[in-house]
């Protein structure tokens, strides 16, 4: 069975560190061209497609999960359990501002821009023709 909360766990770490590859660090900039935007000091292209996969994975997480939080929220708040409620709910508020999301976002896209992939799923330019 899929349990939300560590799975919200491992998301919350992967976000964390997306956004710490993001950062990178400051004297790289004299270094690259100032088109690329910066994914990190080591970021390496080669798992471009994997960290693109997890973004993505974990946003089709977090969009399955928020049913299930609200209705677990709405069942500890008629049960008379309140601080569970209040839990439940700062986490929904969390996963639903669109700064968490925004932020997966710009990662995603300075990793695009940076190692010219496309996101997973995304359609390419090429079509097959059957005959």
């Amino acid at each position: 069975m899929f349990h939300i909360v560590p799975a919200a766990k491992k998301l919350v770490v992967g976000a964390a560190v997306v956004g710490a590859l993001t950062v990178g660090v400051a004297g790289i900039a004299g270094a690259e061209s100032m088109t690329t935007p910066k994914v990190g000091a080591h970021f390496n292209c080669a798992r471009a497609d994997k960290v693109l996969a997890r973004i993505q994975k974990g946003e089709a997480h977090i969009a399955a999960g928020l049913p299930r939080l609200a209705a677990a929220e709405a069942k500890a708040k008629q049960t008379g359990n309140t601080r569970r409620a209040d839990r439940i709910q700062k986490r929904i508020t969390r996963f639903e501002s669109p700064a968490f999301k925004a932020r997966l976002d710009k990662a995603a896209a300075a990793i695009e821009a940076k190692c010219h992939v496309p996101a997973p799923g995304a359609s390419t330019s090429t079509t097959s023709v059957k005959g």
